[in-house]
């Protein structure tokens, strides 16, 4: 047969695609995952799948190999079930798709077959009710083979509406095998006559070749990270995404972070990235987060010292600050966060505290860090229009270190917390009396650092806020006597 072309398309197309070759490299072995991305993605974001793979893929045990491929085999047990059906119920068993009861267990291979259709049909699971729980074996793997087939005659009067080719859909089977409807994504709703519905946009005239319905089964290996990435290139997505797999939980993103940073492969793939349309998406229990990466929100990513920040803040609602690219919103997180740190502790329970033990300072200092990173990038993105100028965060913690407050004093406590209203407010002649006054009334002959003092100078009031920011920040790591941050 002919080599078949997949071509990127909507997130939830390329999220099926993805997982559909994820099973595509578990089935062909130790080297499957080198051969997709080696082989079968091309960089000009194409997947071409080679004809004789495909169609070796397709059929059951016993039909012969194809030169330089090695298959995983289906078991002797089920000589009549297809070799990709088989690779996607081994697959999606190894990810965790299972009963809560067969956990633990040794399941022999019927078991897994039941285990897998009883965790992904039932009505609340990835593809509610598109097979029968109550089926037999026989009935479930016909199911099973029947999904995954490829197309054969052509009919020119039908169009496949995700891929574009014709497409010889059997219109006199089921409407859930032939259109995209609820039965295939738990995200479209479960009533025709709303939005979300129970058809895509209303629309059920949606018609699937038997190549996409395959894809569109592979969508829960996907969506098990919570997270994929979206972009106009599936050799991209390939390597992001694999990135993320097996890494839940809400901390996701940090692993994205830090193979943004020192993954070769990634790194090569991923080039071109700030040219491409990038888009986040974040899987709820019943919704979809969508968060689109722009040009600009790209290049800052791929800045070693920024993702190295936000890995080490770790914090789900800078996270989405970042993504929404509300930059400008970072120093009132920053002073919510002094705020609570000097009070000792998070009372409120407010999700812009980035800190959750109040004795350490260290994502204050970070987020301090990488507002001020962010603002210099982009300035400099931009010719230099609204560079802040330079601030020594490093000498400024140090003249903290070194500032006559006791915060164990009430007194000293108190001025620093007018030292933060203050600066909030953006009274620099205010909190320079109240600075200058502090040090002069020391008893120690402290002088007044020329790092605080330069603050002074400046017209930029993002400036003024971050270096005074900074000064208080130190103040309370000194207090806990413990390390300050990443320093520039």
């Amino acid at each position: 047969m002919q080599d078949i072309e997949i071509y990127p398309a909507s997130w939830y197309y390329n999220a099926c695609v993805q997982g559909f070759l994820e099973v595509l490299a578990y089935g062909l072995g130790e080297k499957g995952e080198e051969i997709v991305a080696g082989k079968i993605l091309q960089e000009d974001g194409r997947a071409v799948i080679p004809g004789d793979l495909m169609d070796a893929a397709f059929k059951p045990r016993g039909t012969p190999f194809p030169d330089g491929y090695v298959f995983r085999e289906v078991p002797a047990e089920l000589p009549a079930l297809k070799r990709i059906g088989w690779w996607w119920v081994e697959k999606s068993y190894d990810m965790g798709f299972m009963r809560k009861e067969d956990r633990g267990k040794s399941l022999n291979e019927v078991e897994k077959i039941e285990t897998v259709a009883r965790s992904l049909f039932h009505k609340n699971a990835n593809y509610p009710n598109l097979a029968q729980l109550t089926w037999d074996l026989t009935k479930k793997l016909s199911f099973i083979n029947n999904w995954f087939a490829l197309e054969e005659a052509r009919d020119p009067s039908l169009i496949c509406s995700f891929c574009g080719r014709q497409c010889n859909p059997d219109l006199d089977g089921s409407v859930y095998e032939t259109s995209f409807t609820r039965s295939l994504s738990i995200y479209l709703g479960n009533s025709p006559a709303v939005f979300p519905n129970l058809f895509w946009d209303t629309r059920p005239d949606l018609i699937m070749c038997k190549q996409c319905r395959s894809y569109f089964l592979c969508f829960h290996l996907v969506s098990k990270n919570r997270f994929f990435i979206n972009s106009d290139s599936l050799l991209v997505n390939w390597h992001l995404n694999r990135l993320l797999t097996g890494r839940t939980g809400r901390n996701g993103h940090k692993t994205l972070l830090s193979a943004m940073q020192y993954d070769r492969q990634l790194r090569r793939a991923v080039g071109s990235w700030g040219l491409q349309n990038m888009e986040l998406l974040v899987f709820e229990q019943d919704s979809v987060e969508y968060y689109p990466i722009s040009a600009r929100l790209a290049r800052l990513l791929l800045i070693p010292r920024v993702s190295s920040l936000i890995g080490q803040i770790a914090n789900d609602r800078i996270w989405e600050i970042i993504l929404q690219e509300r930059f400008d919103y970072l120093p009132t997180v920053i002073y919510k966060s002094l705020r609570a740190l000097l009070k000792g502790g998070n009372n409120e329970k407010d999700p812009e505290v980035v800190f959750q033990d109040p004795t350490n300072v260290a994502p204050v200092i970070n987020l301090i860090h990488l507002y001020y990173t962010i603002r210099q990038q982009l300035a400099r993105n931009e010719g230099g229009k609204g560079m802040m100028g330079y601030l020594d965060l490093k000498a400024i913690q140090a003249a903290a270190a070194e500032a006559p407050v006791d915060l164990n004093s009430n007194l000293d406590k108190n001025l620093v917390y007018r030292l933060l209203e203050l600066t909030r407010l953006n009274k620099k002649t205010e909190v320079y009396h109240l600075l200058l006054r502090l040090y002069l009334t020391s008893g120690d002959n402290k002088q007044f650092p020329a790092s605080l003092a330069s603050l002074f100078a400046t017209s930029d009031s993002e400036l003024f806020k971050t270096g005074i920011y900074t000064f208080i920040a130190g103040l309370k790591a000194n207090e806990n006597d413990e390390p300050q941050g990443e320093n520039d």
